[in-house]
């Protein structure tokens, strides 16, 4: 592969990754549509694999395989890689197979090809035969060979294939897992099992294991034929030091395994803790506050820790199998010493003998077997988990048949006597909360910092179910709505909005198919940036791309205004997503977005109140109950909490 084909296809992983960011929070984000995303990793994936084989983009993509949750075992990696690359597959394990087989032939041609050596080395005998066997030998030898650079080649068809249809299965399946999934740890542990590597690891490890226990049974399973026509019981010793090697291959493997999964979270650690140390994005406070050597630090430690439970286990492993390669050893210096009456009486051959030796020795029976059988007792684990996560609930079906109309009709929402508490938790955010958004009106929803507004949007878009109480949306049930009508119906954004690294377009009408006019980013204040970008809405923004221009954080949120409003939504709800921003430019951004939404229902959510005055109606929330609602006049008149609120923020709001 050329400099400028590496070049690219590191961009490429680069934009897979960040897509891969994109997708797994696409849950939490009602304006990002899942099959779009999936087309998007689709293309990437594409991409990187045609770059490698070194075609034009233009050829027709491999499709994702489909992985229906159902019991997986070590048989599936087999499937899997035949139904992503059939003919690389087949390949792969015919000349393995091939090469096992001509094993023992192999042993008996060199042990043929050293007795007519001798033979005519004592006795004057024609060399006839000696080039007979010289030949086949040679020709044995550059099977072999071929069979070397063929397998290579098989091997890096496979992998691109798994690239582009088993990983990308395994990102969509990451797209449609449950929100409240995606906030609990165990997930995110099982993911980094299930999904690391996954085109160049565990699955075609698992593949290539089962080749290896065949190709093995293949080639002991005919040199011990050999072994037989001299000294019968000697398969049964070898039988016996196998069942050893079998058990322990097993215990070990398993033991393995399982310290994968307890370094989970110390991987999981360290992938962000790498990012901190060597990402540009916190490479400002680095420099500023010298914070290297304190993360470096944590680095360490975890390192440490992850190391500490990989090398116990590997260990014990090291002290199993070299316990049975020094039998292994035992046992073979015993064969060969039963061969010796064979040898003398001519039952035996010199050259068989001699071949018989050596290939035991070069195949290292107990050692070899016991490695296959750890690595598919590992594996049998790894699809115990890919079990697991493939079973994961999901949100839905995807986005496809819901109508423009549909998506914009009047949205009318009531909360009645809605508690809830995230999992894990004792006290309940929300405790009898009863609420009614009516259409086309303007609200704001206040209150402290952890009393429950956040959480509010999380039960009314669909990402966690409450726990009692109902939630109605335009007189049906929450419950009966798919996430598809949800997602058409809200759209948000959050304090904590995403700036991603794909171009200003993509930022804008990510999810969704975008509109040719422009009149999105005019509305949203965007003409002058995208006057000033060097290809436009085209333009990459973020680090990640060499021609990248990253915004100010003003942009960023104007970006992110523009992402609400490029979706006809019924409702759009505004997280606190100015926090970042003064009081005073605070209060301009909410009321141009007022504007901005005119005709549709609209949520602020917000600690700070300068920006609650023009909502027609102000929901103070405290102790999981709305306990005052009003306009901003009529809560002022009354002097309760949202007065006493104001009085303490007033002076952020009014200019010298």
């Amino acid at each position: 592969m050329s400099g400028l084909d590496y070049g690219k296809k590191r961009l490429l992983d680069q934009r897979n990754s960040e897509l891969c960011s994109i997708a797994n929070k696409n849950s939490a984000d009602s304006t990002v549509s899942a099959v779009n995303l999936q087309l998007k990793l689709r293309f990437v994936n594409q991409s990187a694999v045609l770059t490698l084989r070194g075609h034009k983009e233009t050829t027709t993509p491999m499709l994702p395989i489909n992985l229906p949750p159902r019991r997986y075992t070590v048989l599936d990696s087999a499937g899997i890689a035949f139904r992503c690359a059939p003919v690389a597959a087949f390949f792969y394990g015919f000349f393995d197979l091939a090469w096992a087989a001509l094993t023992p032939v192999t042993t008996l041609v060199a042990a043929r090809l050293i007795d007519a050596v001798v033979r005519t080395a004592r006795g004057g005998a024609p060399f006839d035969e000696v080039y007979f066997y010289l030949a086949l030998l040679a020709g044995l030898t550059a099977f072999g060979w071929l069979r070397s650079s063929l397998h290579n080649l098989a091997d890096l068809r496979l992998t691109l294939a798994l690239r582009a249809r088993y990983r990308t299965a395994l990102t969509e399946k990451r797209t449609r897992l449950e929100y409240a999934l995606l906030e609990q740890s165990d997930t995110w542990d099982l993911i980094q099992r299930v999904a690391a590597n996954p085109e160049g690891g565990r699955l075609k490890a698992t593949y290539y294991h089962l080749i290896d226990m065949a190709a093995f049974i293949l080639k002991v399973g005919g040199l011990l034929i050999l072994l037989a026509s001299a000294v019968w019981w000697a398969p049964l010793l070898v039988f016996a030091v196998a069942g050893f090697a079998l058990v322990t291959g097993v215990r070990g493997g398993k033991a393995l395994y399982q310290a994968e999964r307890q370094v989970a979270e110390h991987d999981r650690r360290l992938g962000y803790l790498s990012e901190v140390m060597l990402g540009r994005e916190a490479a400002a406070e680095r420099t500023l506050f010298g914070s290297s050597s304190m993360v470096a630090g944590m680095w360490r430690k975890s390192f440490t820790a992850a190391v500490g439970v990989r090398l116990r286990a590997r260990l014990r492993w090291y002290v199993n199998a070299y316990t049975g390669n020094l039998t292994n050893q035992a046992v073979w210096v015993l064969l060969m010493l039963a061969l010796l009456p064979s040898l003398q009486t001519g039952a035996v051959s010199i050259g068989l003998f001699i071949t018989l030796t050596q290939a035991f020795t070069r195949f290292d029976i107990v050692w070899g077997f016991m490695d296959t059988v750890n690595g598919l007792a590992a594996d049998a684990e790894f699809f115990k988990d890919l079990t697991t996560f493939l079973s994961l609930p999901e949100e839905g079906n995807a986005p496809g048949g819901v109508s423009v109309a549909t998506s914009a009709s009047p949205a009318l929402i009531e909360l009645r006597d809605v508690r809830f508490r995230y999992p894990g938790a004792e006290r309940y955010v929300l405790d009898g909360l009863n609420l009614t958004l009516e259409a086309g009106r303007h609200y704001a929803l206040v209150g402290a910092n952890g009393c429950g507004k956040t959480t509010v949007t999380r039960l009314i878009t669909g990402l966690y179910p409450a726990e009692s109480g109902s939630i109605w949306v335009n007189g049906r049930n929450l419950r009966e709505y798919s996430p598809a009508e949800l997602r058409a119906l809200f759209s948000i954004v959050y304090q904590d909005f995403a700036r991603y690294g794909v171009s200003l377009r993509d930022n804008v009408f990510l999810g969704q198919e975008p509109a040719e006019d422009g009149q999105v980013f005019e509305r949203a204040g965007l003409g002058p940036l995208t006057g000033r970008l060097p290809r436009g809405v085209d333009t990459p923004l973020g680090k990640i791309a060499p021609d990248g221009v990253d915004l100010s954080g003003g942009e960023w949120q104007r970006v992110a205004m523009a992402r609400s409003l490029a979706r006809p939504s019924a409702l759009r709800i505004l997280d606190e997503p100015t926090a970042a921003l003064d009081p005073l430019a605070e209060s301009e951004l909410y009321a141009s977005f007022e504007r901005l939404t005119e005709g549709a229902a609209t949520l602020l959510i917000t600690h700070r109140l300068g920006a609650t005055k023009t909502a027609d109606v102000i929901l103070v929330l405290d102790n999981g109950r709305i306990v005052e609602s009003g306009s901003h006049a009529e809560l002022m008149q009354t002097g309760g909490l949202y007065a006493r609120m104001y009085e303490s923020q007033r002076y952020w709001y009014e200019a010298d």
